[in-house]
C-alpha cells in the first residue's frame, strides 16, 4: 500500500486543491476537479495512506476535502486516512 503524504494548507482553494490532489494521488485525466469526483476517485481507485500534516491550519475548504476522504475511507477498505 502506498504512502502519500499531503499539506493541508495546499487544500485551501478549490481549484488549487484539486489540482494538487490530481498531482499528488494520480487520478485520472479524466477527474472532474470536484468533491464529488474525488469521493469517486477514492472509492473506486485508491489503495494508499493518506496522512496530512498541517490539518488544524488549514481553511474551510480543507475541511470538506477531509469529510469527503473519511467518508471514502468508510467505503474502501483499501483506503487510510491520518492527520499528523
Amino acid at each position: 500500500m502506498e504512502k502519500i503524504i499531503l499539506d493541508a494548507l495546499m487544500m485551501e482553494e478549490a481549484e488549487a486543491t484539486h489540482k494538487y490532489l490530481k498531482e499528488m494521488l494520480k487520478l485520472p485525466e479524466c477527474y472532474g476537479f470536484n468533491l464529488d469526483a474525488l469521493y469517486d476517485c477514492l472509492t473506486d481507485e485508491c489503495s494508499a495512506t493518506l496522512t496530512i500534516r498541517n490539518s488544524e491550519e488549514a481553511g474551510a475548504y480543507f475541511t470538506r476535502v477531509l469529510d469527503v476522504m473519511l467518508d471514502a475511507q468508510e467505503e474502501n477498505e483499501e483506503l487510510h486516512v491520518e492527520l499528523e
